[in-house]
């Protein structure tokens, strides 16, 4: 692989860190591993219907979004409200149609719930009053979503949180939908739970929307049992110095036909200038406790790594986007249905 000998991260870059990712500086000693991770407030945690692993707690706690009091074991069947527990400035909550189920478990509370609630467990009594819905949305989260709001949850321990109700047929899955409507109401980073396992194509799915969220200039980390996936667009994946985990393992996948310029710094095997094609993946590379990073001149790279360490801090290098699209509320035109 190949890494660019002086990545410019100007103005027109997104960066989701205040230390440029290729700055030579010591950082002060001081700073912790987590450190130098971007502040919550633009963060976003998106509850998915996929699989949990018992992990989730301790990812977002590393990520900086939980409290470090917060019990690590969460199942599907914990009853137990623990968001008096949040950090004074927690992140935009999502829940996405079937991640409802989970959220009370994880002791974090939905800002918004959106879906079609296909695959939704919990008792989903709705109340359609959309002048309630619309002002809670505005206040907790964007006014920019207050006519897509179908009501508020009329009962449970989410009782008032506004619900956006989508059609079945529609252009976009509801993971997709949630992440339009963060960044609509601000996010930039999203910290994905609960987006694997269970159907194949929308594992598959929901890997693509990292590029998605990547190319528009944000940042996405998609937590799975013992790998976290994320993506970087003409940019740079920079990893903390942190003991080694258990399982060390760092791959790179090209989500374009070729990335060029790739380099690796600080990782068992290093590269400079390389390509790599969408044909043919990087794996297990290893971190070895040091400062690493990954870049990326021209393209976009997916990179795994260990879910027991904290996120790495993503630059990338496009302008970005005030909008990722409205939200699907029906089939588009372009789609016939045949039957």
């Amino acid at each position: 692989m190949t890494f660019m000998t002086d990545f410019d991260a100007s103005a027109t870059c997104a960066e989701h860190s205040p230390r440029h990712p290729d700055d030579p500086s010591p950082r002060p000693s001081h700073e912790s591993p987590a450190a130098h991770l971007r502040a919550p407030r633009n963060a976003c945690v998106v509850l998915g219907a996929g699989d949990y692993y018992g992990s989730e707690a301790d990812s977002l706690r590393l990520a900086g979004l939980m409290p470090a009091n917060r019990a690590a074991d969460c199942t599907v069947d914990c009853a137990s409200d623990c968001s008096a527990n949040r950090p004074a400035t927690r992140p935009l909550v999502i829940a996405a149609d079937g991640g409802l189920d989970h959220a009370a478990c994880l002791g974090l509370t939905p800002d918004f719930v959106i879906g079609d609630f296909d695959s939704v467990r919990s008792r989903l009594d709705i109340a359609r009053d959309n002048a309630d819905a619309a002002t809670a949305a505005a206040t907790t989260t964007a006014a920019a979503l207050a006519p897509f709001m179908s009501g508020t949850l009329a009962s449970g321990a989410f009782a008032g949180t506004p619900v956006i109700t989508l059609p079945s047929q529609k252009d976009d899955a509801d993971m997709l939908s949630a992440l339009k409507a963060g960044w609509a109401a601000g996010a930039r980073e999203f910290h994905i739970v609960g987006g694997l396992g269970g159907r194949l194509d929308h594992t598959l799915g929901n890997v693509q929307l990292l590029t998605f969220i990547s190319r528009a200039g944000g940042s996405a980390f998609l937590y799975g049992s013992h790998i976290t996936a994320t993506a970087v667009t003409n940019g740079s994946v920079r990893f903390s110095p942190a003991p080694v985990p258990q399982f060390p393992m760092v791959s790179v996948f090209s989500a374009d036909n070729e990335s060029h310029g790739v380099r690796i710094r600080g990782l068992k095997y290093e590269v400079s200038d390389f390509t790599v094609s969408n044909a043919i993946a990087q794996l297990s590379n290893e971190l070895v406790g040091l400062d690493a990073s990954i870049s990326v001149e021209h393209g976009t790279l997916i990179v795994t790594y260990p879910v027991a360490i904290a996120p790495p801090v993503v630059t990338n290098g496009v302008v970005t986007a005030d909008t990722l699209g409205t939200l699907s509320t029906h089939v588009s035109s372009r789609l016939r249905a045949s039957f």
